[in-house]
């Protein structure tokens, strides 16, 4: 075997060495990777410094920087305690990060299907429906004051919830069917609902893990801080929050809340968001066609 590596790697440096282009080839893709490496890198550290554990990272550089310190003006005793410091602290490091470093493998390891593969199969008049269906039940809640946290799955599996818990209903979607389930005597109101494929999946959803985002104001409660933290950690779902307190609707994406919006700057985001363009394109919609979508969006 170390012979065959050996062969393996004299092969390779003797031809790069005569080919020009293969060595230009190979510096490219040293490029790449070593670009592909710091993205990632700048993404674990960007998610980290959104959350709580921030000002611990903070604080290690404050170390580090400490340590260069330390050497350059030759404090042998300090340089020795941060250094010794140091490497006791990787160990903590990998035990503290564990739930970001997770999060990063899952995502740049993720094989998971597709959402715009698995949304093609739903033409495009009725996602427009679906999306009519929801808001509509959205601004009917908001005006009733009936909390609701609706959660749209897209090509990331949500993961972070008590799936025995949860009730499967697999169901189409239909603006009454949203407001029964969070109506406040129904025994599925309490948690959220995953919308995934258009179509609920899920309901009385419980999640793990509610945001430490200190950003947020402090008068938020916990269903407006789960819909936040459903989307934190590098996930791509979407999550609408209406406010049983003040009626008012927001809605959540990349661990961002955008509060107090209207009915209809949630639907246009939620077209904007859920729907391709190429769907359109493919079937141009008529008069009588979109007469039809209206009609069936207002049942």
């Amino acid at each position: 075997m170390l012979n065959i590596n050996e062969n393996l790697s004299y092969w390779v440096s003797d031809l790069s060495s005569r080919s020009e282009i293969l060595r230009v080839f190979l510096n490219i893709v040293d490029i790449l990777v070593l670009s592909f490496l710091l993205y990632i890198c700048v993404r674990f550290l960007a998610g980290i410094m959104k959350k709580r554990s921030g000002k611990l990272l903070l604080g290690i550089f404050s170390v580090v920087i400490l340590i260069a310190i330390s050497y350059l003006f030759n404090l042998k005793a300090t340089f020795f305690l941060l250094e010794n410091v140091m490497q006791f602290g990787v160990i903590a490091l990998v035990v503290i990060f564990q739930p970001e470093l997770r999060t990063l493998l899952e995502n740049v390891g993720y094989a998971g299907t597709n959402f715009r593969t698995r949304s093609m199969l739903v033409a495009h008049d009725e996602k427009l429906v679906i999306i009519e269906r929801v808001c509509r039940a959205v601004m009917d809640m908001a005006q009733h004051r009936v909390g609701a946290l609706i959660v749209f799955q897209r090509e990331k599996e949500l993961n972070s919830y008590d799936e025995l818990k949860a009730v499967r209903l697999n169901s189409d979607i239909s603006y009454e069917l949203i407001e029964n389930i969070f109506f406040k005597n129904s025994p599925l109101h309490d948690g959220a609902v995953i919308i995934r494929d258009f179509k609920i999946y899920q309901a009385r959803v419980l999640f793990d893990e509610i945001s430490n985002n200190p950003d947020l104001p402090l008068s938020l409660g916990s269903r407006h801080k789960a819909g936040v933290g459903a989307t934190e950690n590098g996930s791509d779902c979407l999550a609408v929050i209406v406010s049983e307190e003040t009626g008012q609707i927001s809605y959540a994406k990349d661990g961002e809340l955008h509060c107090n919006i209207s009915g209809e700057q949630l639907h246009k985001y939620l077209v904007e968001a859920l729907t391709d363009k190429d769907d359109s394109e493919e079937k141009p919609t008529g008069k009588k066609e979109k007469n039809k979508t209206a009609e069936s969006a207002k049942k």
